[in-house]
C-alpha cells in the first residue's frame, strides 16, 4: 500500500454469544459479547473496478467471525480477539487488524469490560503490536463540583479506564474486576485482585474539580498489580446545560504516584 493511501475495512458491533472467563456473578457461561474488526488493505483495486473481488468480502467475513465465536469457549477475551485477529489475517489481501472485543456481562457497574489489540501480516508470520484493556463507561457516584447544591448530593460521573501495554499484553480480568467492584463476600475466595474497596473509596471521596477526580481514578487503577500506565476519561454528564458532557482525559504511569513521581509537581 501506498505510503499516501490508507484504507480500512470495518466490521462494527458484531454481537454474539461466548463464554470468556467468569461473568459477574462468578459463573463461567456464555455471555454477550461485541466485536468490531478494522482490517487495513488496499482498496485502490476495487475503487477502480467497482467489483468486489478486489477487495475483501466483510460480509463474508462477519459470518465467519460469527461462527468461531458464537457458542464457544474461550480462557478469557483476550484469547477471543486474537482468535478473530488471526482469522481476519488469513485473507489475502489483509495486512493488518485491530480487533476490539467487549464482554457485556463482565462489570456490573460499567457497560463493558474489554480489549483492543493489533496484529500484523509480516511474511509467513503474524507480528503482535499495541494491546490495551479498558473499562468502558463506568458510573461513579460522587460529590463533584464548586456549586453549593453539588457540595450536597452525589452526582453521576462516567469513566473510561484504559491499561496500556507493553506494561499488561495478558491482562489479570479478574483482579481489575475485583479491584473496581463490591464484591459478595461468598464470592472472594473465588476469583479477583481497581478490589471493592477502591470504588468505595472513590465514591465516598469528595471532589471539586473532574482535574483531581481522574487523578484519584487513575491511582487506584495504577496500583493494580502489572499495570503501569492508564489513560483515564472523567465526563460530567450535568455540568454543561447544551453540551452532552464536560469531561477531561488523563494519561499517568504508577511511577508518577510514587514519592519520587511527578504528583507533587
Amino acid at each position: 500500500m501506498s505510503s499516501t493511501t490508507s484504507d480500512t475495512i470495518l466490521i462494527l458491533d458484531l454481537s454474539a454469544k461466548a463464554t470468556v472467563g467468569p461473568d459477574r456473578w462468578g459463573k463461567a457461561r456464555a455471555q454477550p459479547v461485541k466485536i468490531s474488526v478494522f482490517l487495513e488493505t488496499s482498496l485502490i483495486e476495487a475503487g477502480k473496478s467497482d467489483d468486489v473481488e478486489h477487495s475483501i468480502d466483510y460480509g463474508g467475513l462477519s459470518k465467519e467471525i460469527t461462527r468461531i465465536i458464537d457458542g464457544a469457549c474461550f480462557d478469557d477475551l483476550y484469547k477471543l480477539a486474537e482468535s478473530v485477529a488471526n482469522l481476519s489475517l488469513s485473507k489475502d489481501r489483509a495486512v493488518a487488524a485491530r480487533v476490539v472485543a467487549e464482554a457485556l456481562n463482565q462489570f456490573l457497574m460499567a457497560e463493558s469490560l474489554g480489549v483492543s489489540i493489533s496484529r500484523k501480516r509480516e511474511g509467513m508470520d503474524v507480528v503482535a503490536g499495541p494491546d490495551q484493556t479498558f473499562i468502558k463507561n463506568l458510573r461513579l457516584n460522587t460529590i463533584i463540583g464548586l456549586n453549593p447544591p453539588e457540595r450536597v448530593s452525589k452526582q453521576v460521573v462516567i469513566s473510561n479506564v484504559t491499561f496500556h501495554t507493553p506494561t499488561w499484553s495478558k491482562p489479570n480480568w479478574q483482579g481489575i474486576h475485583n479491584k473496581f467492584t463490591k464484591v459478595r463476600p461468598k464470592l472472594k475466595h473465588r476469583y479477583h485482585p481497581l478490589t471493592g474497596t477502591r470504588i468505595q473509596t472513590i465514591e465516598d471521596s469528595s471532589f471539586l474539580t473532574l482535574e483531581a477526580f481522574a487523578s484519584k481514578v487513575a491511582q487506584e487503577a495504577c496500583d493494580i498489580d502489572g499495570a503501569a500506565m492508564v489513560t483515564v476519561r472523567a465526563q460530567k454528564p450535568s455540568a454543561l446545560v447544551f453540551a452532552q458532557s464536560s469531561g477531561v482525559e488523563i494519561t499517568r504511569t504508577r511511577a508518577f504516584f510514587s514519592p519520587a513521581g511527578g504528583e507533587s509537581v
